[in-house]
């Protein structure tokens, strides 16, 4: 296997060691999990690490919170996102599809009427903000509310992987986040993406843990172990041996 290629570092504690030292640099990858189990945590220390440690600028696209909701949520973490934007290191675009019109919430389908494809307008406007920051990584949160806008699952996919190619053609390294659902059916993500992670956030006795699995990394050794992992104030951190006290 190929291991030459140029390694993206995640930002993330103890997680760069299970990976041979961290993603592959423009490729794009799915993290999925339930609700609670750190998806947006992990996304933007993606980005904040990114833009703030390793210069790498960031675009934050979020389809369900407002971004300054987000900025508000992860100042906990200390994290200055706001400062990061107003340095042109990071962007957030606000890809909701919905808007609040005189006290209600109406559709907003500004970016997604009239598609010859799906995800083109969103794609244009991703790769548009990726040029004004000259963005090294991207995150979308969530597929699963982007899929919603779209009823024929064929033309769906057809979008996505053109969402996908266009983020890799301009050597983004990205993570596509979505709803861990409990189907037999897999995913239409998991087969186009390069990499896929999965966060798990399930009940044990009387509290609920989390974990995190690789379960594809493509052209990169990779444990496929069940590692914990907690949320502290530092945001989130993967636990294992060489880690532990």
């Amino acid at each position: 296997m190929d291991t030459s290629h140029v390694k993206v570092r995640t930002g993330i504690p103890g997680l760069d060691s299970i990976i041979s030292g961290g993603f592959r640099e423009g490729r794009t990858l799915v993290l999925s999990g339930s609700p609670g189990s750190g998806k947006t945590t992990f996304g933007m220390q993606f980005l904040y690490s990114g833009a703030k440690d390793f210069d790498e600028p960031g675009v934050f696209v979020t389809l369900s919170e407002g971004p300054n909701e987000i900025k508000n949520d992860f100042k906990t973490y200390g994290w200055d996102i706001q400062n990061l934007v107003d340095e042109g290191k990071m962007l957030m675009i606000d890809a909701r599809p919905f808007k609040m019109d005189e006290g209600f919430i109406a559709l907003d389908e500004s970016l997604y009427r009239g598609e010859t494809l799906p995800y083109m307008h969103l794609t244009q406007l991703i790769l548009s903000s990726i040029k004004r920051v000259k963005a090294k990584r991207v995150v979308i949160d969530s597929l699963t509310v982007l899929a919603m806008q779209y009823t024929n699952p064929f033309y769906a996919r057809q979008g996505l992987q053109g969402l996908i190619h266009a983020l890799e053609d301009q050597n983004c390294t990205s993570i596509l986040i979505s709803e861990n659902i409990q189907t037999p059916k897999i995913p239409v993500e998991w087969y186009v993406a390069s990499g896929i992670i999965l966060l798990h956030h399930i009940r044990k006795e009387d509290t609920m843990e989390r974990s995190v699995q690789v379960i594809k990394m493509r052209g990169i050794r990779h444990s496929e172990q069940v590692y914990p992992i907690k949320i502290s104030e530092n945001g989130l951190q993967v636990l294992h041996p060489r880690l532990n006290p």
